[in-house]
């Protein structure tokens, strides 16, 4: 049995827009209660989106993995986020 995963913080880090690609890119930081998960995470949003978009689609992504993964896919609800998470920016994106 997996322990569900509750997600208390997430961070945003290294926000960069490749033009290539045309994509905003990010290393998503996502801590819990005791322990602390780092992946990247992508946002197909224009080169000017508002950062609360930003934040939103990186969130997104981020936990579309973590769902994804072996341990927690079998189960609905086993990724949660908690209703006071914070969700904020390391550096200026």
């Amino acid at each position: 049995m997996v322990i569900p995963m509750l997600i208390h913080q997430l961070q945003f880090d290294d926000v960069r827009f490749s033009p290539d690609a045309q994509e905003h890119r990010a290393v998503a930081i996502l801590t819990t209660e005791d322990r602390t998960l780092c992946l990247m995470a992508s946002a197909k949003l224009a080169p000017s989106a508002p950062r609360d978009s930003l934040a939103r689609e990186f969130a997104a992504d981020a936990l579309r993995q973590v769902r994804r993964m072996p341990e927690y896919r079998r189960e609905e609800d086993q990724v949660r986020v908690a209703e006071d998470a914070g969700m904020e920016f390391c550096q200026a994106p």
